[in-house]
């Protein structure tokens, strides 16, 4: 469980199109299992702080692009929409 966990499936989820693709075409009830199946783990207090980074450290170097942005703001990367849990234990 890390911010360098949901900062890893940030960047694989706005960069691996066949990635996305399996994580949203599998049932939300298991996407946190597939998830961590791929080796992500994080919560979602971790995963927000992680889009704080990102969102901070890319306004102040550049602009996002549509990926990263829908990422952030609850598009393709959304913690509610993967079903993780609040805390891991």
């Amino acid at each position: 469980m890390s911010i360098e966990s949901a900062k890893a499936f940030y960047q694989r989820v706005t960069t691996d199109e066949d990635f996305c693709t399996q994580v949203e075409s599998s049932p939300i009830e298991e996407r946190g299992t597939f998830l961590q199946a791929a080796g992500y783990y994080f919560t979602q207090r971790e995963w927000e702080a992680a889009s704080a980074e990102i969102s901070e450290t890319t306004s102040i170097g550049g602009e996002l692009n549509e990926a990263q942005l829908e990422a952030i703001a609850g598009g393709r990367a959304s913690i509610a929409m993967y079903g993780l849990p609040t805390e891991l234990y």
